[in-house]
């Protein structure tokens, strides 16, 4: 007997080294592209399990042509089979959140067919049935506005397929400055404990299946751990270059080179690298040329489409400051390990320098739960900011993201007649139960303006934007620490100068207007919107509040450019958001479903409720034949902590068969000594 539980022990022992062992071969490896045998692929869908294979299969090509602010993109994927199966590949993938969707292509071999748009359900059993018929076909699905998903059924072995999703959207202006940034990862999301429940798409998902809900969010499968998934260039042309001053990129190092148009061509030094940041495109108009408001329009029949900006007025203009009473709210949570809390206290660090002994402030932390400094606001002292700074110094990013609890407090906080009363939120905004967060906002809000700071590599963009339009005020994304300080000292001098409040726009009598809700204009940010008018030509006006409480108006500019710039599928793209906003209101959920599928199915545009679905005719393997699915895995944000994000929240099956050896070890053990006590 001793001898057998000698050997149980020797063979527990070198499990539990190998165990080991392969937890840190998988560790180095990270999440691989997984491949699937299934029995066929029926409408039924019917799956026969085997052990998964991984193999990195997907490239990516980005082409953009940037004219004035409007930027056309194409994003083009490539996917490659290495196996000896027939397979269907899976991606998940960001876009800007304000892209405008409106062309999917699949090419096979020199064959191209180019999508159709229909209501999500109709688009996934149309790919279904396409692909139970050994047809090669694609499919793209939109689960938030910045975050989309591509399949690809019946890719050959050894073949490839390419898939091309075009958009266009708006680059960002601030005085004569203009920044385009193109998603490049998505940060995994917190699902929190008082929000609606999320829906993950995993390793068990039934194949082929789509769901058409917006709250689906990618699991742990889909995520590499080693950060090189994706291999991504860029090919970018900024037309009529030759009047900006400079063209930079704060994200990754580019070239540039100009041609006799004066157009200019930009790439990326290396060529190509992992899509792990956001890539992002910085220009500006040659120093001394003046800055005058800009209209853009579109004509078809009776229907006008414009596109505008309301530009502030030059920056020196000294305008009545009240006193602020800033509330500002820091991530605290698990998804910030890393980069992004070095941005977010280095950020809020810098703004408490910038408050002046006139303001208030307060200081809400939170992750899984949140802490205020004070209790209340107190006044900007020299005391008071040395107390602040050792508090935000102390922090660590770790547990979950219970965001809305420390947001509605913020928004409970009494206001202090004589105080303008304002929050700024750092954030990644990496959570699931935007909509929540939003209605909060909305019914809360009352006189504040909430302001956003999007920190980290690839922050959710979406929600820092819509969060802030919500709350009446403007956001920034910190693009890398360097700049934290500036991007910060920037808004900071914005939030003190609101040089017209309670904007509205007078564009005729049959006239919509999106954002509905127009922010304030503070510092030198633009008011930017989109209209459809049937009222022909008449004066527009814009009105506002000055900041000594005076009303006044102004005239708009006649249209500075006209021709086909797609400004009508901007509009669309904008009216669906509303629409979107309009259900995070409390309108009926499908009235908003109805209104929004005729928009998109009107301009053909991506949308909650539409997909875009490409088919081959022709049948690219018999039924019999064996099919795979792939997951290709994206990176994690650079940056980001992936033992911060998953470590701690599931045990997998490594984990748990260390558990397990583990537990027969100290089993072994204890039988090991209950026989020596009996024998003694």
């Amino acid at each position: 007997m001793s001898g057998i539980i000698r050997t149980l022990l020797l063979l527990n022992i070198v499990g539990l080294l190998g165990i080991w062992a392969s937890a840190a071969s998988a560790e180095q490896e990270g999440a691989k592209l997984l491949l699937q045998p299934m029995n066929g692929f029926n409408a039924k869908l019917t799956e026969k399990r085997a052990a998964p294979v991984s193999a990195s299969l997907l490239t990516s090509h980005i082409t953009s042509r940037i004219t004035g602010h409007v930027v056309r993109t194409t994003v083009q994927q490539t996917y490659r089979n290495p196996t000896n199966d027939w397979v269907e590949g899976m991606y998940f993938f960001p876009l800007p959140d304000d892209a405008a969707v409106d062309q999917m292509k699949l090419t096979i071999g020199e064959r191209t067919i180019v999508s159709e748009i229909k209501e999500k359900e109709v688009a996934r059993r149309a790919y279904v049935k396409a692909a139970s018929q050994g047809k090669v076909s694609a499919l793209l699905t939109q689960y938030r506005p910045n975050m989309f998903s591509t399949r690809v059924a019946n890719i050959e072995p050894g073949g490839q397929v390419q898939v091309d999703i075009s958009f266009q959207s708006l680059a960002r202006q601030s005085g004569t400055h203009f920044s385009w940034r193109m998603p490049q990862a998505i940060v995994p999301r917190y699902s929190p404990v008082s929000g609606a429940s999320v829906q993950t798409v995993g390793t068990d998902a039934e194949p082929g299946a789509q769901n058409v809900e917006t709250n689906v969010f990618p699991s742990q499968d889909y995520f590499s751990a080693s950060g090189n998934e994706n291999v991504t260039g860029f090919d970018i042309v900024v037309a009529q270059a030759d009047r900006y001053q400079e063209i930079t990129s704060p994200s990754h190092a580019i070239v540039s080179s100009p041609d006799k148009k004066g157009d200019a061509r930009i790439a990326l030094e290396k060529g190509g690298v992992p899509a792990d940041r956001d890539f992002i495109l910085n220009w500006s108009f040659a120093l001394g040329d003046q800055v005058r408001p800009v209209v853009f329009q579109e004509q078809y029949g009776n229907v006008e489409y414009s596109m505008g900006f309301i530009l502030p007025p030059k920056k020196g203009k000294v305008f009545h400051q009240q006193p602020r009473d800033v509330t500002f709210i820091l991530d605290i949570s698990g998804s910030m390990h890393g980069t992004a809390m070095d941005q977010a206290k280095a950020g809020l660090s810098t703004a408490l320098d910038l408050l002046k002994p006139a303001d208030r402030f307060e200081i809400i932390a939170f992750n899984s739960e949140y802490f205020r400094l004070f209790g209340n606001s107190r006044p900007a002292t020299p005391q008071n900011i040395v107390v602040a700074k050792e508090f935000v110094g102390q922090l660590m990013a770790e547990h979950g993201t219970e965001m809305y609890p420390a947001l509605a407090s913020a928004l409970s906080d009494q206001a202090i007649e004589g105080f303008q009363k304002q929050i700024m939120f750092l954030t990644d905004g990496a959570v699931t139960n935007e909509a929540d967060m939003f209605q909060l906002v909305n019914d809360k809000l009352d006189g504040r303006r909430l302001f956003t700071v999007g920190v980290g590599s690839a922050p959710n963009g979406w929600f820092m934007r819509k969060a802030a339009e919500f709350g009446r005020g403007t956001y920034v994304q910190i693009s890398n620490l360097n700049e934290a300080r500036a991007e910060l000292v920037s808004l900071f001098e914005d939030m003190s100068q609101p040089t017209l409040q309670d904007v509205g726009l007078d564009l005729g009598p049959d006239v919509e207007i999106y954002p509905k809700i127009l922010p304030d204009l503070f510092g030198r940010r633009p008011i930017v919107y989109v209209a459809k008018t049937t009222g022909g030509d008449r004066p527009k006006t814009v009105s506002g509040t000055l900041p000594n409480g005076e009303r006044t108006s102004f005239v708009l500019p006649n249209a500075q450019q006209k021709g086909s710039t797609d400004i009508g599928k901007l509009w669309a793209s904008h009216k669906v958001e509303s629409l979107m906003d309009a259900s995070a209101r409390g309108m009926d959920p499908e009235i908003v479903r109805t209104a929004v599928l005729d928009v998109a199915l009107e301009h053909q545009i991506m949308s909650p409720f539409t997909s875009f679905i490409a088919i081959d005719k022709t049948p690219a393997r018999i039924k019999e034949d064996f099919m795979s699915k792939m997951k290709i895995a994206g990176n994690l944000p650079k940056g980001t902590s992936w033992e911060k994000i998953y470590g701690p929240q599931t045990a997998t099956p490594m984990n748990l068969l260390l558990i397990g050896g583990l537990m027969s070890f100290l089993a072994a053990v204890s039988l090991l000594f209950w026989r020596k006590r009996e024998g003694v």
